[in-house]
């Protein structure tokens, strides 16, 4: 199926009754619009992740690793095992 519209003077464009009932496209449908070399393709989007099923703060809450809150106590004790892993990798570099 194909239709052909023309923009108005904002460049917005009517999607034909006949395409939006084909794909289902309602006023609540989101869609995707994408540019592949000198064409625009228009998708609808089914389904979307809201901000509840997809939080950054949980996903950094999850992985903060280093940058978690240390105590002082981690500070040191990490600070240190990177003085012994730098003075180990110098010592293999002068062997070689």
């Amino acid at each position: 199926m194909s239709a052909l519209a023309k923009p108005n003077v904002k460049g917005q464009v009517v999607i034909p009754k006949k395409v939006r009932d084909s794909l289902g496209i309602t006023p609540e449908t989101l869609l995707n619009i994408v540019i592949r070399g000198q064409g625009v393709y228009i998708y609808p989007v089914r389904e979307a992740a809201t901000a509840d099923q997809f939080s950054y703060l949980k996903i950094l809450e999850k992985t903060q690793g280093t940058w978690g809150k240390e105590s002082h106590e981690e500070v040191r004790e990490r600070k240190s095992r990177r003085r012994l892993e730098l003075s180990a990798t110098l010592r293999n570099k002068k062997a070689w």
